[in-house]
Parts: C-alpha cells; sequence; structure tokens
C-alpha cells in the first residue's frame, strides 16, 4: 500500500488496520513486519510426576495381584475389554482359558450361565489348570465391545477356548426361543447344546492342552 504523498510502502493492504494507522513513515520496519517473540515460563512439578507415576505403578501391581489370587481361587473374571483378556491370558500362562461371550439383552445366555458356572465349579473340585472368563459383547452405549469384534463374535452365546493365547476351538449354542416345537423336543435341544459344551470342553482340555489335566 502506498501511503499518499510520501511515496513509501507498507505492507498492510488495508490503511483501516490498526498496523498500518500506528505505522510511521521513516522508520526502517513497519510494525507488521517485525518479529515478536513470546517467552511462557513453564513450571514442572517433578516431584507431583514422579508420585502420580509411582501411584499409577502401585495401582497396575495390585490389579496384577488380584487378578493372580483369582487364577489361583478358580473364581470367574470378568473382562470389560482387549487389553482385560490379554492380562488374563498372559497371567494364565500355560492354563486353558475358556472365555464366555454373553449379551444383558440375550435370554438364552442366563440359561448358558448357569451351565458354564456348573462347569466352571466342576474344573475347580477337579483342579483342573482352567481359567474361566466372561465378557459382555455389548457397551454401556448399546455398541459392540472391542473384544467381540476383534474375535469376529456374532452371535452369543458363544464359548472361546485360547491355549497359549491363540483361540483353538469356539463353540455357538443355538438360541432356544427361535426353536419351534414341542417342549420335549426344546428341552433336548437344550440338552443337546450343553453336551455339545461340556464335551468341546474335555476335548479341548485333554487334547489342546494336556498340560492343564494336572
Amino acid at each position: 500500500m502506498v501511503v499518499s504523498g510520501l511515496g513509501l510502502k507498507c505492507p498492510s493492504r488495508n490503511l483501516s488496520t490498526p498496523e498500518a494507522q500506528a505505522w510511521v513513515p521513516g522508520k526502517a520496519v513497519c510494525p507488521r513486519r517485525r518479529a515478536v517473540v513470546h517467552t511462557t515460563a513453564l513450571h514442572i512439578d517433578r516431584r507431583g510426576a514422579l508420585e502420580a507415576a509411582w501411584r499409577r505403578q502401585e495401582e497396575a501391581e495390585a490389579r496384577k495381584q488380584r487378578l493372580s489370587t483369582d487364577i489361583d481361587e478358580g473364581r470367574l473374571i470378568t473382562v470389560p475389554d482387549t487389553a482385560g483378556l490379554d492380562a488374563v491370558i498372559e497371567q494364565a500362562g500355560s492354563q486353558l482359558v475358556v472365555v464366555f461371550m454373553y449379551s444383558r439383552q440375550c435370554g438364552v445366555c442366563k440359561d448358558a450361565a448357569r451351565r458354564f458356572e456348573q462347569l466352571r465349579n466342576e474344573a475347580h473340585r477337579a483342579k483342573a489348570r482352567v481359567v474361566f472368563v466372561q465378557h459382555d459383547v455389548e457397551t454401556d452405549y448399546g455398541d459392540k465391545s472391542d473384544l467381540s469384534r476383534f474375535y469376529n463374535v456374532r452371535a452369543v452365546p458363544c464359548f472361546l477356548f485360547f491355549d497359549g493365547g491363540a483361540v483353538v476351538r469356539r463353540l455357538s449354542l443355538r438360541d432356544i426361543r427361535r426353536l419351534t416345537g414341542p417342549k420335549p423336543y426344546v428341552q433336548a435341544a437344550l440338552a443337546e447344546d450343553v453336551r455339545r459344551l461340556r464335551n468341546t470342553f474335555m476335548e479341548v482340555l485333554l487334547s489342546r492342552a494336556p498340560s492343564a489335566r494336572s
């Protein structure tokens, strides 16, 4: 922009801007070209950061200890996400890990949960080296959980059998609410699913994870 009568140029194209109005012709540097350096002092609370890191480490150690106790005592472990299942598998070591995938909105899952609990009690009394885990495939917002998406669980109830961190078998039970026919037929179908779950469990326990028998 050429200032009238002076033949001097200011970088500002608009004389109405505060920068152009404050510029005094004759000075070597236009205010728009001045380099303004702002220095901000940052205060780092090193002691607070170390204490927070120490607390996080203590909490992680406490969670690991609780998980180890639950596994040793044969308790049913609930995992909220993939990280939780990874921690269980890592802590379980060579033990077989059986994961019950269910949904709170699933009616047949309630009966499957009772069967799963019976299986867990039997394995615990037999001192089988098996870890029993359950996971709700729906989040609090009604979406599919990351764990169910990762293992491609499309229908519940579903059982995943892990040996050495890998899925060696999966089993899905039928929804008895969709079975048509007389009551004895439905009861027989439910009994058949229970046998399938038990047989699959014993097959994986004996063939895929022989160390779980001792």
